[in-house]
């Protein structure tokens, strides 16, 4: 099989998991999410990782970045540091945040050529499996929010909790 059969087999793929996620929203409706953004979180805590890293924040995240891309997950993202904010991770009651712009999302692609609304239950498995990455990885729990889901790129905002 050849590249370019193959990202259409897993485009394909996609639209079939975007179809059966509307169909589980359906039938579930707001229990959806919770319960795909635990199995991906199950999943990326089970993962075996090749390393830790539970001081930084930032080498943790290479790190889930190497995890992901060995498990086939090319789900870039970058931080992100907003105008006024003094640094790029900030602290809050206990929790650090860092914002992160996501692209290149196979799942947000399914999501607009089925024509599925985003921030819902494909989504949430994908943040599920993130935030299970990283707790593996770095340590606490963490917390992964939609600020903006758009067409190219969505901001979330990291939060982990120790």
């Amino acid at each position: 099989m050849n590249q370019s059969q193959e990202l259409e087999t897993v485009q394909g793929l996609m639209v079939f998991l975007a179809s059966i996620a509307a169909g589980l929203e359906d039938t579930m409706g707001r229990g959806a999410g919770a319960i795909t953004y635990r199995a991906g979180r199950t999943t990326g805590r089970r993962t075996e990782v090749a390393a830790e890293e539970k001081d930084d924040l930032l080498v943790a995240l290479d790190k889930v970045w190497d995890e992901m891309c060995r498990l086939g997950l090319r789900w870039r993202f970058q931080p992100y540091q907003p105008a006024g904010q003094e640094s790029l991770i900030t602290e809050e009651g206990g929790k650090r945040k860092l914002h992160l712009v996501f692209d290149n999302c196979m799942v947000r692609c399914s999501l607009f050529r089925y024509g599925h609304p985003q921030k819902l239950s494909l989504c949430l498995m994908n943040h599920g499996l993130f935030c299970g990455l990283v707790e593996k990885i770095h340590g606490g729990t963490a917390n992964l929010e939609i600020l903006h889901a758009g067409e190219n790129a969505c901001l979330k905002v990291l939060t982990v909790e120790r």
